[in-house]
């Protein structure tokens, strides 16, 4: 394992356990449960297959026009209004071991698994902000035989599972407008680079859909 792996590895433990200081704080009895250990086990993976970033850094890209960081953003708001809801509104109900958890749980980790099938296959072509690499080819295998933007694919799932995952209702209203919103306006401005400077990607598009097989 490279140095790089286990530093990724570390800062996605430590962001996700930031996020518990203050519901701990509140609910101590949180930690006695399996759910917040389930979401420092997916923030600690979901890094290791993340190019790194900053959220407080700019665009990188003209192309990019600050989707990253919405997109980042926009989960931070959703994950930390899971857990307040959690442990303010929805105590002793949030960490029930019950179909909605067993759900949330499995949407979390399908999603995860997901996105990590797709960052692998697309290899270093796989960049935070929106642009084109030298050399970079339509890629037609693994996930991107079904979908277009399986990673965005992946990463909604993903937290979209983790309000249902801790029963919070109001949060999941929430995520279900906030992150569709933000994943679309990056695939708006990711396909009008591709479409017009990626050779082939036009006909690969009128053949496969963006987000969900046979669908959208």
């Amino acid at each position: 394992m490279s140095s790089q792996t286990v530093k990724k590895a570390l800062s996605g433990a430590l962001i996700s356990g930031l996020a518990f200081v203050i519901p701990a704080w509140i609910q101590p009895q949180i930690l006695g449960y399996v759910h917040p250990w389930a979401l420092v086990l997916f923030g600690t993976c979901a890094h290791v297959f993340q190019p790194s970033y900053s959220p407080a850094e700019k665009a990188r890209t003209p192309e990019d026009r600050w989707t990253a960081a919405q997109i980042v953003w926009s989960i931070y708001l959703c994950n930390l209004a899971a857990l307040f809801e959690a442990v303010l509104l929805r105590w002793p109900e949030a960490v029930a071991y019950d179909l909605w958890a067993l759900a949330g749980a499995s949407l979390l980790f399908t999603g995860l698994a997901l996105r990590s099938w797709a960052v692998i296959v697309l290899g270093r072509w796989f960049t935070w902000n929106v642009r084109l690499q030298e050399g970079q080819q339509v890629i037609r295998s693994g996930p991107y035989r079904w979908v277009r933007h399986p990673s965005y694919t992946g990463a909604l799932l993903s937290y979209m599972g983790l309000p249902l995952l801790f029963h919070a209702w109001w949060t999941l209203l929430f995520a279900a407008i906030v992150l569709p919103l933000a994943f679309y306006r990056r695939i708006v401005h990711e396909e009008r680079l591709l479409r017009r400077d990626l050779a082939g990607y036009a006909e690969y598009a009128s053949t496969c859909k963006a987000l969900i097989p046979g669908t959208l």
